[in-house]
């Protein structure tokens, strides 16, 4: 509960404390006094109520023009008014003209600071940079600009808050933005016309979908008694990768290994299905468009290109997130460790081989199948969907073997990783006509300690929520 709030309601019902004791005196005091009391005590209710009410509204939700524009007082402010209060009830019911005198010259400044508050807060422009895809744990920036629009006065100590929240679904298919960080940044001083940029450095821990805003520019300048602001609805979205660790030298030779004993006698006709080899003279039978015509101008000879034939395997992974109903701690970390060991095997097999095809099957709350060939495109769409890949009942397993095997193949590998830790319950998942030479890998630290590290980072630190600092913009002051 904010303490400004709480302290605004206590005001207001004593008001009307007060102004039921000054009704009693109202022959000498005259007869508007408790109607004059009551009003006060009314606004300090309905603002403080306002106050404790925007408290608990989400970060993610639109602004209603209400609170589009907010009024606070920090607690210099706070005593100051409270001084205040205690001046001019004491001076109604003294009848002290000194009293009423310290009220007066103490409202001018406190008139004054609002003023010139709401006076900076015209005409600023907040905008914000941010990049729309990030790895897990790495550092991105988020610019913000500031421009002042205004003719002739600068804008003095603006300060721009930022929210940060992760997007959760639940189970029942609905979404909910989790609340997170508040990072600021602090304008010095902005010029008539001009615009000054500051940023701050996000490190994200959590892979998924996080949403950015809405922004609150506010200031207190002169004299730090009334801090007033505006919001604006300036959304952002950021897609976290899952983290993308190093296989070891064991996996790396299996694959080669596995390679290495697939023989074929197909012919290939273009360059990147076949390794290129040497020239040589032109035999019977050979295709035309092999001949190397330069080379066989130069020797007076046909000369054609002759090809190794390539050993890339294709890839065939079967993603099963089986996560229970209410998961526990260590069901959500197997979930992540099962999706960063996916996204790992799947980014290196698109580094080593070329034109060969990947499938890929999600099964956790949805069921979800990727099928590509290794190329540039291939890599944004894959984490894309790993990024938003999420635990649940993972009913499509078997549907998903029964596809994975009609494209299985001598040159495909084929790896199941699961978070399912009884052998009866994944046995219960597969169809009759399992996979052939399926690989199965569990998703524990024990198990993927042989395959895989996560850049010597532990995998528990994907479970906190993600840390901020704010660094120096290029085109002006930044503060946290």
């Amino acid at each position: 509960m904010p303490l400004l709030g709480f302290l605004s309601v206590m005001a207001g019902a004593g008001m009307f404390y007060t102004s039921s004791q000054l009704e009693r005196r109202a022959a000498e005091l005259g007869p508007y006094v408790g109607g004059i009391g009551r009003l006060i005590g009314i606004i300090l209710l309905l603002w403080g109520c306002r106050l404790i009410a925007g408290r608990f509204m989400r970060a993610g939700a639109k602004v209603s023009r209400l609170n589009r524009n907010r009024v606070m007082l920090p607690r210099e402010g706070m005593m100051y008014l409270l001084i205040m209060i205690v001046a001019f009830v004491a001076s109604l019911i003294g009848r002290s003209n000194m009293l009423m005198l310290v009220f007066s010259i103490m409202a001018g400044p406190f008139i004054v600071n609002g003023w010139v508050t709401f006076s900076l807060l015209r005409r600023n422009r907040v905008r914000r940079r941010v990049p729309t895809r990030a790895m897990c744990g790495e550092a991105i920036s988020v610019e913000i600009s500031l421009e002042n629009r205004k003719l002739w006065f600068s804008s003095w100590l603006m300060v721009v808050r930022d929210r940060v929240g992760r997007v959760k679904c639940s189970s029942s298919g609905g979404t909910s933005t989790e609340a997170g960080l508040e990072p600021a940044v602090l304008f010095a001083s902005v010029r008539p016309g001009a615009e000054r940029s500051a940023c701050y450095q996000l490190r994200l821990n959590r892979r998924g979908r996080y949403l950015l805003g809405p922004l609150e520019v506010s200031t207190r300048f002169p004299l730090g008694l009334v801090e007033r602001g505006f919001i604006t609805d300036e959304r952002g979205e950021i897609l976290v990768y899952p983290r993308i660790g190093i296989l070891s030298s064991k996996w790396n030779r299996e694959s080669q290994l596995a390679a290495e004993m697939v023989e074929r006698q197909q012919t290939h006709k273009g360059m990147f299905e076949d390794e290129f080899h040497h020239l040589r003279s032109f035999r019977p039978g050979d295709n035309p468009r092999d001949v190397h015509w330069r080379t066989s101008a130069r020797m007076n000879e046909l000369m054609v290109h002759e090809f190794h034939q390539s050993r890339d395997q294709g890839l065939i992974v079967l993603l099963d997130l089986w996560q229970p109903e209410r998961p526990s701690d260590d069901d959500i970390e197997r979930v992540e460790l099962a999706v960063s060991f996916a996204a790992t095997i799947c980014m290196d097999h698109l580094r080593q081989t070329r034109s060969v095809e990947q499938l890929l099957f999600v099964c956790g709350q949805e069921s979800t199948s990727l099928r590509h060939l290794t190329g540039g495109q291939a890599t944004e769409s894959l984490l894309d969907v790993l990024a938003l890949a999420q635990g649940g009942p993972a009913g499509g397993l078997t549907q998903a073997i029964t596809e994975a095997s009609q494209s299985m193949s001598g040159l495909m590998r084929s790896v199941l990783i699961t978070t399912r830790m009884d052998d009866a319950d994944l046995a219960r998942q597969l169809p009759d006509e399992e996979l052939p030479n399926v690989e199965t890998v569990r998703a524990d630290h024990e198990h993927l300690a042989q395959w895989i590290s996560l850049d010597a980072v532990d995998a528990r630190q994907q479970s906190e929520w993600p840390q901020h600092n704010v660094t120096l913009g290029q085109r002006g002051a930044a503060a946290s």
